[in-house]
């Protein structure tokens, strides 16, 4: 903009909302653009030609200023009310007179404004309720002022509200501040809550105190539960909230803040593991359980990408209750760590299942397996079934038929070498995919099994809709069948149902003369324990599959307390 049209092109400063005066050597308005006639609240002809001074009477020594100075100005709106206006002075020259262009904002809005931006660092904007930057900041205060007693009494509970991320998915943001809104409400009504605080999207934090009796902790719980516990109706369809708890000791003067509330989070993940509206207490020991669960899901995941080598399979040999013979096999994965040795299955199968490193872990199982066939098959042993387990994560991902499919056929093995288990309460979990899922295996010639039947209180309709040719027996069951007869009535049951599909029924964790001794009284098929053999090498297994009756000597003997 050259220097003899820059008042009469002034509108191009309109865009701004900062207010942008022009002033002459005489200290008269030359220009002002709209942000600036509101500022004053005067239209353009009461401003311009006006002096400035008539506005802003301690502005003597703008135009001698130097150019970009920074500059704080008072003065008074048309209305009579006060301002501050703060900004910058620079020189500009009108047809080679020299002026004084002000570029300004109210300092007023711009301290509202900083207000704004520290309020909005700990609280939340769309509930009102402070964050979790605010909530430990506050939490911290009040520690260093020792306001809080060091036995225990006083604690962090964090409080997961269960199914939020559905309503916000499905209904909307507002819908999901309302109900924390709310709750929150609720819950400062409480007396022993000191604290309220929204952790995340779905998580509340409150600062409690109790007397220190465990029904006084208890109860508090319930009285947080029904704060929180509530149930919402979109429509006629409705929804019900309901929340776990993880509770975190104050009992540390130099605690850090972040700290305790870390540890409450953890205990709440640690319940939210457990039975829906569980309550879990912090522990270290618990929390150095975690720890090691998660060196563990670091090598697990760094052998199945970079050392498959560690993994190897055993087998359980699964034995026909009449003559002894082995009828099948049941593979069964193993990790060997090359620092800690042997790892059990107890320890990294649930984290493999946790981590979703599960199905990764099936597909190395499956390629040791077939070939593991195929060798058998070449030195011409008897061919066995051999069963695999899978998981529920396996069901959902709808990968594993066609990697079994080009597993089999560039091995040049028979689907019928193979036998799908699914634990029953993997089915109940989600029975249409688990249906689709045997639906595709028995298309493609695998048989499939029910495992650990009977653990998964599922309705008999769910188990006669799957085509299934295998049900085991859950170890439960037979162990207990000498002390209850609960269990005996069951295994019997099961028995006679897996009868009525036309299916095979397999007793696991077959251990003493006498299990196996019931199970034959009741009809059952195969039995599959330590009687028979724990899990074996492949080579231990080569040798039994040579004999012909591998386990005659032990069907003698329950036959023999049989008569």
């Amino acid at each position: 903009m050259s220097d003899t049209d820059i008042a009469d092109q002034f509108s191009s400063f309109d865009a701004l909302h900062d207010s942008v005066f022009l002033i002459d050597q005489g200290g008269l308005v030359v220009a002002a653009n709209t942000s600036a006639l509101e500022t004053l609240g005067l239209p353009a002809r009461k401003l311009i030609g006006s002096p400035f001074a008539n506005f802003f009477p301690d502005c003597d020594m703008l135009v001698p200023g130097g150019d970009g100075d920074v500059i704080e100005i008072s003065g008074r709106r048309s209305d009579g009310s006060g301002l501050l206006l703060e900004g910058r002075s620079s020189v500009v020259y009108r047809n080679a007179s020299r002026c004084c262009l002000l570029v300004l904002r109210d300092r007023h809005s711009r301290v509202s404004l900083e207000e704004k931006l520290v309020w909005a660092a700990f609280n939340d904007p769309a509930t009102r309720l402070p964050n979790l930057v605010g909530f430990c900041t506050r939490v911290g205060q009040r520690v260093l002022s020792r306001e809080f007693p060091l036995d225990g009494t006083a604690m962090v509970i964090a409080i997961s509200l269960g199914r939020l991320g559905f309503f916000a998915g499905t209904l909307g943001e507002a819908t999901r501040s309302r109900i924390v809104r709310e709750a929150g409400d609720r819950l400062g009504r409480l007396e022993a809550v000191s604290e309220i605080a929204l952790l995340d999207d779905s998580t509340l934090g409150v600062v409690v105190s109790t007397e220190g009796e465990a029904d006084d902790l208890a109860g508090l719980v319930e009285k947080l539960r029904h704060c929180v516990e509530v149930s919402y109706s979109p429509s006629e369809n409705a929804a019900r909230i309901v929340p776990h708890f993880g509770i975190s000791r104050i009992t540390d003067p130099g605690l850090d803040p972040e700290d305790v509330v870390r540890k409450a989070r953890f205990a709440l993940n640690a319940a939210m593991q457990k039975a829906i509206g569980s309550t879990e207490i912090y522990e270290d020991e618990t929390h150095r359980e975690a720890v090691r669960n998660l060196v563990v899901e670091h090598d697990l995941r760094r052998a199945v990408s970079e050392r498959k080598e560690e993994f190897w399979l055993a087998y359980q040999p699964k034995v026909d209750c009449q003559t002894g013979e082995i009828s099948g096999l049941e593979a069964l994965i193993r990790w060997n760590h090359p620092k800690r040795g042997l790892v059990g299955p107890s320890e990294f199968l649930p984290i493999a299942d946790q981590a979703g490193i599960a199905p990764d872990l099936t597909f190395i199982m499956l390629e040791r397996l077939v070939a593991q066939i195929k060798e058998w098959q070449a030195a011409g042993l008897k061919t066995v079934p051999v069963a695999f387990n899978i998981g529920a994560e396996d069901v959902r991902e709808n990968r594993l038929v066609p990697f079994l499919s080009n597993l089999l056929r560039d091995a040049g093995v028979a689907p019928s070498a193979l036998e799908c288990e699914l634990t029953e309460t993997s089915i109940v979990a989600d029975i249409r995919a688990a249906k689709k899922l045997f639906d595709e295996l028995v298309k493609m010639g695998v048989p499939t099994a029910v495992d650990d039947f009977g653990t998964g209180y599922s309705s008999l309709v769910h188990i006669t809709d799957l085509p299934v040719s295998v049900v085991k027996i859950d170890r439960s069951f037979v162990q207990t069948m000498e002390t209850s007869k609960g269990s005996n009535a069951i295994v019997q049951a099961i028995v006679a149902m897996t009868k009525a599909m036309g299916a095979v029924c397999v007793a696991e964790g077959v251990e003493t003369n006498k299990q196996l001794a019931d199970i034959q009284m009741h009809g059952c098929d195969l039995a599959q324990g330590y009687l028979f053999d724990k899990p074996l090498t492949p080579e231990a297994v080569e040798v039994r599959l040579r004999e012909l009756h591998s386990y005659r000597n032990q069907i003698d003997q329950d036959m023999a307390i049989l008569v």
